[in-house]
């Protein structure tokens, strides 16, 4: 991927605006130890304001 082609991606993707979410386990022995719930809101300043 070029640098130019990841730009327009990027500038594409805060236009647009994305969200991302995921989970993390930690485990021990089969023991649920750490659970993190993750959420990502990716959006331009001038998307936002719309």
């Amino acid at each position: 991927m070029t640098e130019n082609t990841l730009v327009d991606l990027l500038d594409r993707i805060v236009d647009s605006g994305a969200v991302v979410t995921g989970d993390v386990i930690i485990t021990l022995a089969g023991i649920d130890l750490i659970r993190l719930d993750l959420r990502l809101l990716l959006v331009g300043i001038d998307e936002s304001l719309r």
